[in-house]
């Protein structure tokens, strides 16, 4: 091989080469790797030293992380400490009775034998007493503490008293002093409170002792003594240092290299006589807020030096290794780097996945050789390496997918199992075979109170209350642990720390277990205390009234149908008064429904007050009520009716400064007399009340034989029925007739008529429901319905222009109705409707029942601007006087002088008196029942103004007049 190497160099030494130097290509290889792993060997130290340093700070962060959470517990085990003894307080010989009683000597007696106790051997600085007044009790021992402090700590004694629940505020002055205050509770009632202190100092030691660093507190408080040690760039005293010396020297070349303390928020490095120390600062949660904080100094030198002698070991021997590979770099490309670049210029294609192109590439490229080598192994080699990579890839990717989708139900499985106790809303505990507690989850801890330690070991049988259930329920756990019964079900008392009781339901399964102290026992229970209580409110709103608490209606029916048997069975008469309230609705609509309930809760009082002890009462619904009266005779029944008619007459109810009287009328039926069952009773009784209605109101009345017709009686609960129903759900409608003006022909007025829908859809006419609505008080609601629906309906005809007008009838009761004018006023106004396109009719009849209200209230509607139509002119024998006495604007000539007037004298020389009567009084005329040609066309002739009738058009739904569009809004 050398002689072929010579050869070819003395083949190449020709003329034009002999001035050059030859350098052979594996040295400039070698010279490169060289430079390359010099490289590397740097960029090794490098990164190592960065590793090192990465990987220190890491550590170094994790160890003050341990710091923090060493110096909280450490606090939280002082506070713990504090609070226990607090609690030790109350059980102190004596000390429940001198605390309840507020004994300031006897406190301070008894506590006087355990305070030297308390100071010396558990570090406390000083004790502290107050009543549930907040005032001092008795103190112990010393503080550094002022006025202020003084008043901060009575703020924390207010605030335990009146929360109970105990706090641990830290109080650094000159000192840090770890206080718990704490509620002194006594077979639960509150004691007092207890304050206690205790030093920093031991938690400081404690934690040198477990860390091994240096720890310190510095504090603001400028009332510090001479001899604290100051540092002054940070503005701060230290109030304790361990090893004083040396870390006080720390600290104050710290305090020059970083000037800003809150640069020791985040840890610090410094360089102090050729060691290392690390600083980090961590704030206290004291009362005031930066005053106070912890400082730690670790010594981290042997680290420090650690990573200094790892980097040169490091670069020591990336240097010896660099040699090396020189020689070895020179024999090894001296043959292979021709066929090995062609490996190389190809490997990339695996990494990046081209398996495919890497194996082409290779083919192209490999040489045929006389005899194999490594080089042709490591071609087949690398050609077998891209087909397992890339099968191995494919197997990858598919075991990645299926191990994140298993990670995935394995975490959902885990967390759930994990927290599944935890956060189930029911109690969960477990039981050995001796029947005591060995677990319980947190949802029992929050609902019994108990923790689970406190339970550990407790029979469950303890924690219930005892019945006589107790001795079954104890054998039948015995058979679950025997394995004779797998689940077991009951309902139980649980006892809760605070004296409460719970309503639980249990479910206990048997589990497998080996020895007598596994569980065996798996108690899972529901609390259904809520669900008890719903319960039995339940059971009471099914029988009563929630308002007024009296009867419901169902149970009232129940009370009166025994009351009717024991009188039929003991030959006793009794007596049922059923009344309502006078302007109910009036009340409710003036002055809101919270009055009006108001209102019915005074009247159930008043009632309650008023009847005996063994009689019944009741709300039927609304304003309704009714009293049994068992036992007692006719007179008396009226007596007591006279009575609550007087106690509601006494009774007044003052809203918003409008004071509302309270009136009622009462009916009175007795049994077995007026009805052997509570159907008949209660109609005899409510027609009764309506028939004290009719004598004017606040008044009672007997049933009596006259008033027995049943028919009448079942007539007047039907179309009641049927009446509070239409209202209820909308059934009346309203019709309208045209009526014509007879010299012009044209129909701008309409008679608003009322219907009402029937449950078959039939229409039925007011004739067959009004007297009912007027004996049973509900032609009222009837007349306010009317009135809204009719000018709602006028004020959607006119909104495009039109210029239609609507007579509207008003029942005879209207005039004793004092929430109509506030109606009419009302829908005007929210309408917009002109009240000059608005006629009202009465009935001559009517207006001559009550004359004086009926000319009040058409002058107080005119006033408004609405017209007014006297209807049925002529049926009376003062028509012409009251025509002359009343505000009306058109008189309606009655339909019986006009329906047969063309063939009846008589009735023409009638109806041209009346027409010439009216005219001369300025009022226009109308005639109704014009039923044909003839009658419309004499009626011209006697120069009347408008017809009204079948001939004009009938009375029929306003669509039939008006098209959709004109009514669209």
């Amino acid at each position: 091989m050398s002689q072929v190497i010579k050869k070819e160099a003395n083949i190449e030494q020709t003329p034009d080469t002999e001035e050059h130097t030859f350098i052979s290509f594996k040295w400039k290889i070698t010279s490169l790797s060289s430079l390359i792993l010099l490289a590397v060997v740097l960029l090794f130290c490098s990164v190592s030293y960065l590793g090192l340093v990465a990987n220190f700070d890491n550590q170094r962060g994790i160890e003050y992380q341990r710091f923090s959470r060493e110096i909280n517990s450490l606090l939280e085990r002082l506070s713990r400490g504090l609070r226990q003894q607090a609690e030790t307080i109350p059980f102190l010989d004596g000390m429940s009775e001198a605390l309840l009683s507020d004994d300031k000597e006897k406190i301070t007696d008894i506590f006087d034998q355990h305070w030297t106790l308390l100071h010396f051997h558990n570090g406390v600085e000083f004790v502290r007493f107050y009543n549930a007044s907040n005032q001092l009790t008795a103190d112990w021992g010393v503080t550094e503490s002022s006025d202020n402090d003084d008043e901060i700590i009575l703020q924390w004694v207010k605030q335990v008293n009146q929360d109970e629940v105990p706090i641990n505020p830290l109080l650094c002055r000159k000192s840090c002093i770890q206080l718990t205050v704490a509620p002194l509770l006594i077979e639960g009632q509150t004691g007092g409170i207890a304050v206690i202190g205790i030093s920093l100092a031991d938690a400081l030691l404690a934690f040198k002792r477990i860390s091994g660093a240096e720890i310190g507190l510095l504090l603001h408080d400028s009332n510090q003594t001479v001899n604290t040690l100051y540092i002054e760039p940070w503005d701060t005293y230290i109030a304790a240092l361990t090893n004083k010396n040396e870390s006080y020297e720390i600290l104050e070349h710290a305090a020059k290299t970083y000037p800003s303390m809150d640069s020791l928020r985040e840890i610090v490095q410094i360089n102090w006589k050729n060691n290392y120390h690390q600083i980090k600062l961590y704030p206290l949660q004291s009362v005031n807020a930066n005053e106070a904080h912890l400082v730690v100094i670790s010594d981290v030198t042997s680290a420090v030096n650690n990573i200094h002698d790892s980097i040169w070991t490091i670069a020591l021997i990336g240097l010896l290794g660099l040699v090396i590979s020189e020689f070895l770099l020179f024999g090894i490309f001296t043959r292979l780097l021709s066929r090995l670049k062609d490996v190389s210029y190809t490997l990339p294609l695996l990494s990046s996945g081209q398996f495919e192109d890497f194996r082409h590439s290779l083919a192209i490229t490999k040489k045929k050789q006389l005899y194999r080598d490594e080089i042709d192994m490591l071609y087949d080699a690398a050609v077998k390496l891209s087909i397992q990579l890339e099968d191995l890839e494919h197997k990858v990717s598919s075991r990645t997918k299926l191990l994140i989708e298993q990670k995935d139900t394995l975490s959902k499985e885990r967390d759930f199992v994990a927290n599944l106790l935890d956060t189930a809303q029911v109690i969960v505990l477990t039981q050995n075979a001796h029947g005591k507690i060995i677990s319980l989850n947190a949802y029992g801890e929050m609902l019994t109170y108990y923790s689970e330690k406190e339970l550990r070991d407790t029979p469950f049988l303890n924690i219930l209350v005892s019945d006589y259930d107790s001795q079954d329920l104890s054998m039948h756990l015995d058979e679950i642990n025997k394995g004779l019964r797998e689940q077991l079900r009951h309902e139980a008392i649980t006892h809760c720390k605070d004296g409460t009781t719970r309503h639980v339901a249990w479910l206990h399964s048997r589990l497998s277990w080996n020895s007598a102290d596994d569980p065996s026992i798996l108690s899972v229970g529901l609390d259904v205390t809520e669900y008890k209580r719903v319960e039995g409110h339940l059971a009471w709103l099914a029988d009563h009234d929630p308002l007024t608490n009296l009867f419901n209606r169902r149970r009232f029916s129940e009370e009166l149908e025994q009351a009717i048997s024991r009188s039929d069975r003991y030959q006793h008469a009794g007596a049922l008064l059923f009344f309502d309230l006078d302007r109910f609705k009036y009340i409710n609509d003036t002055s809101g429904h919270q009055a009006g309930d108001a209102l019915l809760r005074m009247v159930a009082g008043m009632l309650l007050r008023t009847i005996r002890s063994d009689d019944i009462s009741g709300r039927l619904g609304g304003d309704e009520f009714a009293v049994i009266l068992p036992e007692i005779s006719t007179g008396g029944a009226i007596e007591v009716a006279k009575k609550i008619l007087t106690h509601l007459n006494e009774t007044q109810l003052t809203i918003n400064s409008r004071t509302h009287k309270v009136s009622a009328s009462v009916g009175i039926a007795l049994f077995p007399e007026h009805g052997e069952n509570v159907h008949d009773l209660l109609a005899a009784a409510d027609l009764a009340m309506y028939q004290a209605k009719d004598t004017g109101r606040n008044a009672w009345y007997l049933f009596s034989n006259e008033d027995r017709s049943r028919e009448r009686v079942q007539t007047l609960v039907y179309w009641k029925e049927k009446i509070e129903y239409a209202l209820l759900h909308d059934s009346f409608v309203l019709y309208l007739q045209p009526i014509m003006n007879i010299q012009t022909h044209e129909i701008n007025h309409y008679e608003v008529l009322l219907r009402m829908h029937d449950f078959d859809g039939s229409v039925l006419s007011p004739a067959g429901f009004i007297s009912a609505a007027e004996h049973t008080g509900l032609i009222h609601s009837i007349d306010h319905m009317v009135l809204r629906k009719a000018i709602t309906q006028a004020a959607k005809i006119n909104q495009n222009g039109n210029n239609i007008s609507f007579s509207i009838n008003l029942s005879a009761h209207a005039f004793n109705d004092p929430e109509l004018l506030p109606i009419i006023k009302q829908e005007l106004i929210s309408h917009e409707v002109d009240p000059k396109t608005l006629m009202f009719e009465i009935t001559e009849t009517a207006a001559l029942e009550n004359l004086p209200g009926a000319r009040g209230l058409m002058k107080e509607i005119k006033e408004l601007g609405c017209g007014f139509v006297l209807d049925d002119f002529g049926v009376g024998f003062s028509s012409f006087y009251y025509l002359r006495e009343l505000p009306v604007d058109t008189v309606k000539i009655d339909g019986s002088f006009i329906r047969n007037m063309t063939e009846n004298n008589d009735d023409q020389i009638l109806v041209s008196a009346l027409c010439n009567v009216a005219s001369g009084f300025g009022k226009k005329i109308t005639a109704e029942f014009v039923e044909n040609e003839k009658i419309f066309l004499q009626l011209k002739k006697m120069k009347i103004d408008y017809a009204q009738g079948y001939y004009i058009g009938k009375p029929a739904p306003y669509n039939n007049y008006f098209q959709q569009s004109e009514l669209a809004e």
